[in-house]
């Protein structure tokens, strides 16, 4: 009896103790797919990012209730977040920055799935690709960004974090 109720104490905590740690430890992700298409001269990109993410970053850097991808979606909502990806997300050939536009974007289940271009990309010789992306490290600190990198048949993936939000790929 006295076994049985010890039992029933230590698989009753250890259930709480697992439920507990899951709360804490929420992963934080986004992956970017980055490929260059040579008819259009383009950089075409996609960036995946939990609409609770982009919830949170609403709220605490601009102050709204976003309710981002839904019927009831902030006015500001959009402007807010295209005005975060220009500071967060960069592209630079050789040193220079690549001006960029978010297309639209698209719920898929918890995530939303922003269409971003590059237009007017030429690769001649030897060039180098730089992919700075920072996106929500300011208010995650263990945010990972996986960024897929798909350049004149070459490719490359970068995990990019706080600590190091930069990757570069050498084009042959």
């Amino acid at each position: 009896m006295r076994s049985r109720y010890f039992r029933f104490i230590a698989v009753g905590c250890f259930f709480l103790c697992l439920v507990s740690w899951s709360d804490f430890h929420k992963f934080y992700l986004s992956v970017t797919q980055v490929n260059y298409s040579e008819k259009e001269h383009s950089l075409q990109m996609t960036s995946r990012i939990f609409i609770d993410d982009l919830n949170n970053l609403l709220s605490k850097r601009y102050g709204i209730v976003s309710h981002f991808e839904t019927k009831d979606q902030h006015p500001m909502a959009m402007k807010y977040i295209e005005e975060y990806f220009q500071k967060k997300f960069q592209l630079k050939i050789n040193g220079e920055a690549l001006e960029y536009q978010i297309l639209g974007q698209k719920r898929d289940t918890d995530m939303v799935v922003f269409f971003l271009e590059a237009k007017g990309v030429y690769f001649t010789d030897t060039q180098e690709l730089e992919v700075y992306n920072a996106l929500l490290t300011d208010l995650f600190d263990d945010q990972q960004n996986v960024v897929h990198l798909k350049i004149k048949g070459q490719k490359k993936s970068f995990l990019l974090m706080k600590d190091k939000a930069s990757g570069l790929l050498k084009l042959d």
